[in-house]
């Protein structure tokens, strides 16, 4: 019986833990045209079965490997689970804004191309409301663009500018652009997602670039704090 959405028992915790981190591992090594259960459960050492004991279907387990990304990702920006409840405590707590890591996210994206290729073919299946990447991308939709509004509006206040595009406008903007920029990555790897990012953040804000705001970063330097 699967348990992806019920919840595991402690015991089953760390066994779950572990196949997420090798499912993870082998999507962005292998590609996810390359990544199988059966794959899976021989990286973990059990069957197709068990793996699938620890969650509801293959789906319920490739978002998963999405929310760890996701969770990844958090640590790596410093950030906490506050700061997804209440995005205005971001920079007073760790002097970062959600736009720089934004851009460091798409840095690290830029390096694991089947994690993209995930994120990219679980989004279409959110179009289904009743699927898990559903809930999944309407859940981290919201936090997103409430992190990066509260970022817009700071940024229109410290460069003391008015708001020419609405925070909340921005926020959904720069959604749409980063996912569709994965989309165009995935099709031409010598795209440069972040500058393009980058510009896109300052020509919608209407403020100068490295004025009140990130100074561009190669992908190879956001690895180095990874």
């Amino acid at each position: 019986m699967g348990t992806g959405a019920r919840g595991v028992y402690p015991k089953g915790a760390a066994r779950r833990q572990q196949i997420l981190d090798e499912a993870l591992n082998i999507v962005a090594v292998d590609g996810f045209d390359q990544t199988t259960l059966s794959k899976i459960s021989k990286a973990v050492g059990i069957t197709e079965a068990g793996v699938l004991h620890y969650f509801d279907s293959i789906d319920d387990l490739l978002v998963q490997v999405l929310r760890q990304r996701d969770a990844d990702d958090l640590a790596a920006s410093k950030l906490t689970e506050e700061n997804l409840r209440d995005p205005a405590t971001v920079r007073a707590e760790n002097g970062m804004n959600p736009v720089e890591n934004a851009l460091g996210i798409v840095a690290r994206n830029q390096k694991t191309p089947g994690l993209v290729e995930l994120y990219a073919h679980m989004s279409v299946k959110a179009s289904d409301p009743e699927s898990y990447a559903y809930r999944y991308f309407k859940q981290r939709g919201i936090i997103e663009r409430a992190m990066v509004g509260q970022a817009a509006a700071t940024m229109y206040e410290s460069a003391n500018v008015p708001a020419v595009v609405p925070p909340e406008d921005v926020a959904r903007l720069l959604q749409a652009l980063l996912d569709g920029l994965q989309i165009q990555w995935l099709l031409e790897r010598d795209l440069d997602m972040q500058g393009l990012a980058q510009k896109a953040i300052f020509s919608m804000l209407d403020i100068p670039q490295g004025a009140n705001g990130p100074e561009a970063s190669s992908p190879d330097s956001e690895g180095e704090s990874d």
